[in-house]
């Protein structure tokens, strides 16, 4: 597995998976639909890289997604709306356990014992994660909620 000091968001990422390394220092795993690589940032370090990349930052977009859906906690993030990159945390992004996964990139989910899920990524990956099916389920549904809010206001603006 390839390692890299810092990763920026693309189409093919499927998910950022926080792991610690030999010295305690936190990274992500992050799975792509071809290729798998260590990265040296944190999962949240990414979010807010890949944000500012794409033009704006991550505490905006959380701001945004909290208003535009109603909520206070755990928004979905749309890291870049043009290439449709929308990631939702499996728990507070503040945690050292927070999985982002790309809404795009689930194939279906499972749930995996009482309190975990088993997320198959398009490319026949498989996560476990920490969190129950019910309550994944409801952060795909806020997710694509977010997606449907924002394409119905971006063609909206066209129509007029």
């Amino acid at each position: 597995m390839e390692r890299m000091e810092e990763y920026i968001i693309m189409e093919e990422t499927a998910a950022l998976v926080p792991q610690y390394d030999e010295y305690g220092r936190l990274g992500t795993i992050v799975y792509e639909l071809y290729d798998t690589y260590k990265v040296d940032q944190s999962p949240k370090q990414i979010m807010q890289q890949s944000c500012r990349y794409y033009g704006s930052t991550y505490e905006g977009k959380v701001q945004a997604a909290k208003h535009i859906l109603g909520i206070r906690q755990m928004a979905p993030v749309s890291v870049c709306e043009a290439l449709r990159l929308y990631f939702f945390p499996t728990c507070s992004p503040d945690s050292d356990r927070c999985v982002w996964i790309a809404q795009s990139h689930i194939k279906t989910i499972q749930p995996h014992g009482k309190k975990k899920t088993k997320v198959v990524l398009k490319n026949n990956k498989q996560l476990i994660v920490d969190i129950q099916k019910g309550t994944m389920e409801g952060k795909m549904y806020k997710t694509a909620m977010l997606i449907f809010i924002l394409q119905q206001r971006i063609l909206n603006n066209y129509e007029k």
